[in-house]
Protein backbone atom coordinates (compact mmCIF):
# COMPACT_ATOMS: atom_id res chain seq x y z
CA UNK A 1 0.00 0.00 0.00
CA UNK A 2 3.09 1.97 0.10
CA UNK A 3 3.27 3.90 -2.98
CA UNK A 4 6.12 7.37 -4.05
CA UNK A 5 2.96 9.43 -4.00
CA UNK A 6 2.23 9.55 -0.17
CA UNK A 7 3.36 12.14 2.12
CA UNK A 8 6.38 12.38 3.56
CA UNK A 9 5.81 11.92 7.82
CA UNK A 10 6.64 14.86 9.92
CA UNK A 11 9.50 13.77 12.22
CA UNK A 12 8.36 12.56 15.49
CA UNK A 13 5.94 10.42 13.77
CA UNK A 14 6.46 6.37 14.44
CA UNK A 15 5.66 4.57 11.32
CA UNK A 16 3.09 2.70 12.84
CA UNK A 17 0.94 3.95 15.75
CA UNK A 18 1.39 1.64 18.50
CA UNK A 19 -0.62 2.05 21.70
CA UNK A 20 0.96 0.64 24.71
CA UNK A 21 -1.84 1.70 27.39
CA UNK A 22 -5.45 1.89 27.00
CA UNK A 23 -6.51 5.00 25.37
CA UNK A 24 -8.42 7.90 27.50
CA UNK A 25 -11.81 7.82 25.10
CA UNK A 26 -11.87 3.82 25.64
CA UNK A 27 -12.48 4.92 29.18
CA UNK A 28 -15.06 8.02 28.67
CA UNK A 29 -17.04 5.75 26.26
CA UNK A 30 -17.42 2.99 28.84
CA UNK A 31 -18.39 5.79 31.14
CA UNK A 32 -21.45 7.18 29.25
CA UNK A 33 -22.85 3.51 28.16
CA UNK A 34 -22.60 2.83 31.99
CA UNK A 35 -24.90 5.83 32.53
CA UNK A 36 -26.79 5.65 29.77
CA UNK A 37 -27.60 1.66 30.76
CA UNK A 38 -28.11 3.19 34.08
CA UNK A 39 -30.35 5.69 32.82
CA UNK A 40 -32.64 3.43 30.85
CA UNK A 41 -33.28 1.12 33.66
CA UNK A 42 -34.00 3.60 36.23
CA UNK A 43 -37.05 5.30 34.28
CA UNK A 44 -37.76 1.30 33.29
CA UNK A 45 -38.96 0.88 36.73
Amino acid sequence: MASSSQKPRPSGVPEENVYTSMHWMIVVTYIVASAAIYLLISGAV
